[in-house]
């Protein structure tokens, strides 16, 4: 109280004085305006006119109902509806099985009605957020007979941070003056509610006694704006229920999913260790960029750099693997000839732009030869965020590329945390399908106007059909250095509407490789501690 005083007298009482003389007159006029209207011949209309707004409020109202009631008819009977826009959404980043459990996250939201909640009972609505980690746990740990109880500490703890993190940022982001809310103030404008409450009834009751046609006119009036405030306030009800259920439901897929990190640096923040041992192994074959590293421990300048995007390009032997890569990413000191297998193993390039390393090329051994061992192709397709699979138009026989190509799909389909890379097929030798002596580019394959055309597109529909692939993904090429044809335009483009699904799988296997370097590092640094405990409790033993 004293100081509330003392920042009066410092304002200055006479100035507080004028403020308040200048404000009257603008404070007065709703007053007066009502007092005139009530003694002027204008009271009926005045009455009329608001009686008349509310019925037509009260209608539009009406009609609002009437046309959400059709939509969801529309929508029961399968037909489209337009989505409730949602304040929290699945992470565009997360593999087919956390948007699996969103599906049910959403589902339960969708299923809360605010007719389901009268009032807003503290311990109904913790309740629903149990029923959300249920929904969660249940469907990553469906084994467990307490699946709610499959997390580990500090985790939970992390968890619990950065949902308490996000919920400060929305209250002082959304609510005015938050952050000088007290409790305590929140807490005496409760009492000033049920105060404000007993003494409306008492004002209505006395107006009823003294002007019981006004009284009249004003229920009727209140009770329709109360209709109107009381669904627009339903609406919003449930929507609040549903993003409560969205936002636990979000943060328990982070959770149980496993895949959290207990740090805040982004999983593309640093290389991972395939990518700086390539780039090790390729700096030792190019004298150019050996300046770049200290020894074969770590890279000078690139353990701290961004991941790049890995794209791996393999096949067969001598089906344009390394042609491929010149001509579609430059040339990248890729030695190429006339022999069958000519890469010898795992190779990578790097594609650099403004001095950054943009993507890592792999270049690898022909998969139809000993030099690209199961164990090895394995390693390479789940470091891989873009396969670029190259096979031969003019060879028939593909069950052992068929084969290969199944069993990459088979590892990620063990991986459920990890998403399967874009996988393009590149059919290249098209000059060389019959007739041989005819190569006149460009060719329209939707619309063949001639046999080289008609050839090139059944043999593209017959990789796509043997291999699997979707036929938009499946693109055929000529790598003759004298025909290029098709690489820049049309492979360049799919490669290029590939890039979100790329980034994708980039980020969850930057995910994966840092989860297990956490892992490890959490278990050095905790023997660490353990160590210097366990010595000072020795030391501090043979002191005595």
């Amino acid at each position: 109280m004293i100081s509330k005083l003392a920042l009066l007298r410092g304002f200055g009482l006479i100035r507080l004085l004028a403020m308040l003389l200048a404000a009257l007159p603008l404070l007065a006029l709703p007053i007066l305006g009502l007092a005139w209207i009530w003694m002027s011949e204008h009271r009926s209309l005045w009455l009329a006119a608001m009686g008349g707004f509310a019925v037509a409020g009260y209608g539009l109202h009406l009609f609002g109902i009437q046309l959400e009631r059709s939509r969801n008819r529309e929508h029961s009977g399968g037909k489209s509806r337009q989505a409730e826009p949602h304040a929290t959404t699945a992470d565009p980043n997360w593999p087919p099985r956390d948007e699996a459990c969103w599906e049910k996250v959403e589902k339960l939201a969708q299923g809360i009605s605010s007719q389901d909640w009268k009032g807003l009972d503290v311990q109904r609505i913790a309740l629903l957020g149990r029923d959300t980690l249920d929904v969660v746990a249940g469907h990553y740990h469906p084994e467990a007979e307490k699946p709610l109880l499959e997390l580990t500490i500090p985790h939970a703890l992390l968890i619990i941070e950065r949902a308490a993190r996000d919920l400060r940022q929305d209250i002082l982001n959304t609510i005015p003056l938050s952050h000088q809310l007290t409790v305590g103030f929140l807490l005496r404008i409760n009492r000033w509610k049920e105060t404000a409450q007993q003494y409306e009834k008492l004002y209505r009751f006395g107006r009823a006694v003294f002007s019981p046609y006004s009284a009249l006119f004003h229920e009727v009036r209140r009770k329709l704006g109360n209709n109107i405030a009381g669904y627009g306030l339903e609406s919003v009800k449930s929507w609040l229920l549903r993003e409560y259920v969205r936002k636990v439901g979000f943060y328990a897929i982070e959770l149980y999913s496993g895949k959290l990190l207990l740090s805040e640096d982004s999983p593309l923040s640093r290389t991972t260790v395939a990518t700086r041992k390539d780039l090790i192994n390729q700096s030792a074959t190019q004298d150019s960029f050996q300046h770049s590293f200290q020894d074969d421990s770590g890279a000078k300048g690139v353990s701290d750099a961004p991941e790049p995007l890995r794209i791996l390009v393999v096949g067969r032997a001598n089906v344009g693997k390394s042609s491929l890569i010149n001509a579609l990413f430059g040339r990248l000191t890729v030695v190429t000839d006339a022999l069958p297998g000519t890469t010898r193993a795992m190779r990578a390039y790097r594609l650099q732009r403004d001095g950054r390393d943009e993507a890592l090329i792999l270049d690898a051994p022909g998969c139809d030869t000993d030099l690209l061992p199961a164990t090895v192709l394995r390693q390479a397709v789940l470091d891989a965020d873009l396969i670029l699979w190259v096979t031969a138009a003019n060879r028939a026989d593909r069950h052992v590329e068929r084969e290969q190509l199944d069993q990459i799909r088979s590892w990620y389909a063990e991986r459920p945390a990890r998403r399967l890379p874009p996988l393009v097929v590149v059919v290249s030798h098209i000059d060389m399908l019959r007739p041989i002596k005819e190569w006149d580019p460009p060719y329209d394959l939707n619309e063949p106007d001639g046999p080289k055309a008609a050839i090139i597109r059944a043999a593209t529909e017959a990789v796509a059909r043997d291999l699997n692939v979707p036929q938009d993904l499946t693109i055929p090429v000529c790598l003759a250095q004298d025909r290029l044809y098709n690489v820049e335009d049309t492979l360049a483009a799919v490669i290029l509407e590939l890039q979100d699904e790329s980034e994708k799988a980039r980020f969850l296997r930057c995910l994966e490789a840092r989860k297990k370097e956490e892992s490890w590092g959490n278990v050095v640094q905790q023997l660490k501690a353990a160590g210097r405990l366990l010595g000072d409790r020795v030391l501090g033993a043979i002191r005595k």
